[in-house]
């Protein structure tokens, strides 16, 4: 590889590493956070919430 692919690759894979930090990131804080709210006790409620949240950031995410 070129100096200028090498730089190109590593920025690439930068930018993506950032993206995927920043999706899973919010996981661990969601669930201390959820039990603050009504029904965050229940497993299933955070559950739901949680696959909602993977589905809306897998539609929404820019090709």
């Amino acid at each position: 590889m070129t100096p200028l692919e090498r730089r190109a690759s590593v920025s690439l894979a930068m930018i993506y590493a950032l993206r995927m930090l920043g999706l899973f990131m919010v996981l661990p804080v969601f669930m201390i956070e959820a039990r603050h709210y009504d029904g965050g006790a229940d497993a299933s409620r955070v559950g739901l919430a949680m696959g909602l949240y993977g589905l809306v950031q897998a539609c929404l995410q820019i090709p």
